[in-house]
């Protein structure tokens, strides 16, 4: 006999794609994305704290061309010919006396001038060197802090979508699994009426209406 066609003898997909397939292909998706997130969240992470200890070791200089400047500023507003008595560290808790005799040319002071090589300069002269340094470490802290803007402002959007993504993957379902089904469901239908054909076809009755017996 040919085996009756049912749903169960033939692929459950009918030669197309899965659905169940597809899910599974978005979670894979979803959490490499995720992954990818990750990955740059921390990245944004390290370049910000890269920058905000560049701008702490910019600050440490302005604060040293400060107290330069304020220092350079004081010599200056003496009256000539006054005589200027001071300390000068040199660290370890050790400084040296120094004073202006008050002659009527203001003092010197030895410079940086690049490269390793200090030159005697006037006071005067001095600070303006100072200052102008002072500014450009200033435009390049200003640089920094726009960078570290930028960063801050990039690592939060990354964050965000990375918790955003976190959450709907813990909150989407998991797949149903695909439910068996029975190989034979037309064979196991047709054992009860078998069964109730037995139960009916009536017992052969004599001719008198009794049953038959060995007599008969």
């Amino acid at each position: 006999m040919t085996r009756p066609f049912t749903e169960a003898s033939c692929p459950e997909d009918g030669g197309f794609f899965n659905p169940n397939q597809l899910g599974e292909l978005n979670d894979m998706v979803d959490r490499a994305q995720l992954q990818r997130l990750a990955q740059e969240v921390e990245t944004l992470r390290k370049r910000l704290d890269e920058i905000n200890l560049r701008i702490e070791q910019v600050d440490a200089v302005l604060a040293e061309h400060a107290i330069t400047d304020a220092v350079l500023g004081t010599l200056l507003s003496h009256q000539q010919g006054a005589s200027i008595s001071t300390h000068l560290p040199i660290g370890s808790g050790v400084s040296l006396p120094y004073r202006h005799s008050g002659a009527a040319e203001e003092g010197t002071a030895l410079v940086d001038l690049g490269t390793g090589v200090f030159g005697e300069r006037r006071w005067s002269d001095a600070r303006i060197m100072t200052g102008r340094r002072q500014e450009d470490i200033q435009q390049l802290r200003n640089e920094l802090k726009q960078q570290s803007d930028q960063s801050e402002a990039a690592l939060g959007r990354a964050a965000q979508a990375f918790n955003q993504l976190a959450e709907q993957l813990k909150q989407s379902p998991n797949p149903p699994s695909p439910t068996s089904q029975p190989d034979h469901p037309a064979s196991d239908a047709a054992e009860p009426s078998t069964t109730e054909s037995t139960q009916k076809r009536p017992r052969r009755r004599g001719m008198f209406g009794a049953d038959l017996t060995l007599d008969d």
